[in-house]
């Protein structure tokens, strides 16, 4: 987590491995996160670029599976990456299936009935606030869905945490 990555702490154990072993590498995964222009935009990974001054002799790769151009020219410039190589794959997934319903009267219903359809499935809910996720998740738990909340208002450690529990199939849904 850039938070964390970029404390004073952190950055003196960095240098430590950098004076004592060397780091052959500073890798960047959701590199969108990078980007204003992003969905999931998120200010502390700004500072990642600092790493680019502190290290400049490393290489460093940013990995991102949701840029477009101008997320991806936004993501080279505040990484202050140079002459990097662009590797633009397909946005096919197959392992995933989307589905999109109108919401209306009965959608709490309606969703209830598809989680319990495919109990074993492993879903991810879509709302528009952390207050509807909180919401939504509760009300799903309260019907015996094992459901989760996901959202930028928890800790770092709660993300890792609920990713986790849901990679392990612990729980199936993250709203």
């Amino acid at each position: 987590a850039p938070e964390r990555l970029m404390g004073e702490n952190f950055l003196y154990l960095l240098d430590q491995v950098q004076n004592n072993v060397g780091l052959s590498l500073v890798a960047v995964d959701e590199a969108h996160c990078v980007s204003e222009w992003g969905h999931d935009f998120r200010p502390e990974y700004r500072q990642l670029g600092r790493l680019r001054e502190r290290y400049a002799e490393v290489p460093m790769l940013a990995l991102t599976a949701t840029a477009t151009e101008r997320v991806r020219d936004d993501i080279l410039t505040q990484l202050r990456l140079r002459d990097p190589h662009i590797h633009i794959a397909s946005f096919d997934r197959p392992n995933l299936y989307y589905e999109v319903h109108p919401k209306g009267r009965g959608a709490y219903s309606e969703l209830l009935q598809l989680l319990r359809e495919e109990p074993e499935a492993s879903v991810i809910i879509y709302c528009q606030s952390r207050k509807s996720v909180d919401d939504l998740s509760e009300a799903l738990r309260r019907d015996g869905i094992r459901a989760l909340s996901y959202h930028a208002g928890l800790t770092a450690e709660q993300r890792n945490e609920y990713q986790s529990r849901f990679i392990r199939d612990d729980v199936t849904v993250l709203v």
